[in-house]
This record gives C-alpha cells, sequence and structure tokens, in this order.
C-alpha cells in the first residue's frame, strides 16, 4: 500500500456514509456536487470501496478513523454506483465513495410478500397517464443555471417505483436559466423500450410525478434518461427541431 495520507475535512455534512468498520464519513451527493461545482472544477483524488488493502494507494483519515483507499479509477462498473464525495481538507479535492448495486435477490418471506403486493398493485394496471405530469412551475431556489449558454441538467442516480404500479414521484427539472425547452425519455438500457416520454417542460419548471407505461415486479432495472432540447421560440418559421442536450444513466428500484 501507498504511504499517501489523506485528511477528511471536518464539517458537518447532512448526508453521511457508513463504511464497513461502521465509521461514519460526511458525504455530498451527486445533487449536491452539481451545486457547489456547476463547471464541474473539482478534483477526485481516489476511491472508497469494500477492497483488500494491497489495492489501496491512500489511508484516509479523520480524527481516530481510517479507511483504505484505492486509485481513482474514472466510470464505476456497470454494478456500481457513486454514493457520495468526502470532502478533503485540500480545496476542491474528494474521495468518491462507491458502492455495490443491490442484485434485487430477496429472502422467501420477502418476495412472497411482494407477490401479494404485484397482485394487488395488478388493479391499477389500466390506469392511464393522466395530467399529473403537467409541467409546473419550481420555485428558482431549487436549482438555477448561472451559465445561459450551457445547458444544466439535475442529476438523477434512482428512480423508485412500487412493484405492480406504474406511479412514479420524481422531479424531471429544467432549472430556470437554461435557454432552452427540455423533454426527458426514459428507456429500458436493456432492451431500448421506452417507459416515459414527458411533455416538453420551459426553463424554471419541471415534472414532479408521471406514470410510465406499464408497471414492473420487485427488482432493479438499468434505464437510460435521455434529454432533449428545442429552442423556447421559432425565430424564422423553421421547423423548431429537437437536439440532444445530455444523457444520463440511473437505476428504475421497484420495491
Amino acid at each position: 500500500m501507498g504511504s499517501d495520507r489523506l485528511y477528511a475535512a471536518d464539517s458537518n455534512l447532512k448526508n453521511s456514509f457508513r463504511d464497513k468498520k461502521k465509521q461514519k464519513w460526511g458525504i455530498l451527493t451527486e445533487s449536491e456536487m452539481i451545486e457547489l461545482y456547476p463547471y464541474g472544477n473539482y478534483k477526485v483524488i481516489g476511491d472508497l470501496y469494500k477492497m483488500k488493502k494491497e489495492k489501496a494507494a491512500y489511508l484516509l483519515s479523520k480524527e481516530d478513523q481510517n479507511a483504505y483507499v484505492a486509485p481513482y479509477r474514472g466510470k464505476p462498473a456497470r454494478n456500481e454506483y457513486v454514493a457520495g464525495y468526502i470532502p478533503l481538507e485540500e480545496d476542491d479535492a474528494f474521495v468518491r465513495v462507491i458502492r455495490k448495486k443491490h442484485t434485487g435477490l430477496l429472502g422467501v418471506l420477502i418476495v412472497l410478500t411482494l407477490l401479494v403486493m404485484i397482485f394487488l398493485g395488478g388493479l391499477w394496471l389500466g390506469q392511464k397517464n393522466g395530467a399529473i405530469d403537467e409541467p409546473v412551475e419550481i420555485k428558482s431556489g431549487e436549482m438555477t443555471n448561472p451559465n445561459p449558454q450551457n445547458i444544466r441538467l439535475p442529476g438523477i442516480e434512482k428512480i423508485y417505483a412500487d412493484a405492480g404500479d406504474t406511479h412514479v414521484n420524481q422531479l424531471l427539472l429544467n432549472v430556470e436559466g437554461n435557454a432552452y425547452n427540455l423533454q426527458y425519455t426514459i428507456t429500458l438500457e436493456d432492451t431500448g423500450e421506452e417507459i416515459y416520454k414527458s411533455k416538453v417542460i420551459p426553463p424554471g419548471h419541471g415534472v414532479r410525478e408521471f406514470n410510465m407505461t406499464r408497471s414492473f415486479e420487485a427488482g432493479e432495472y438499468p434505464i437510460v434518461i435521455v434529454v432533449n432540447s428545442s429552442a423556447m421560440e421559432e425565430s424564422d418559421g423553421t421547423e423548431n427541431m429537437a437536439y440532444n442536450a445530455g444523457q444520463l444513466e440511473a437505476v428504475l428500484i421497484v420495491e
């Protein structure tokens, strides 16, 4: 193991992570990182995840706590996600926390309980996607874009739904300060099946909830969220074309 030592900042954060030794580390979430660093001007020194200490390059320390940290390794594997970022004493430097995604394999009793939920939820399968996804005005304090030359997108890592139910409570936001309308399309990563497409969302508005095209059994489903942008007004009478503004990889968690 390398001899380099990293020191966690002594900060009181609202979110935290407990490692395998039950040590508590304050973390910033992906959304908080976007708020603090809208242009990505920070650095990740290493990754904290379950591993053998022989693979570690650093020792993360705070008071009487110590944890092994591996070198930063870029994009997480398909079965992993970023749980948050531990601030370091060095300015704008962080250790990234990597966690394994749940496999969706549950105990027999839990599976039986979920089967009952699916059966009861099946009564709602005929429900149509109504006006619940009509874009509404979002208070400017939730997120803003100080640079309208770029399109700012909120980070989305997980979307939750109940087994057998199409309804989803999830904010799909076009932040105030963006210069374009946005439209979200959610598809299953494995099959490309489209399970939701939002209405066109103007800046400063968002969809707080919506219904998917179908329900799912309990488990985790990798999804792709494609965000297309279009001009708010047609300037010369030509067709108002939509362009890809970004693509997010996330997980639909059905419980």
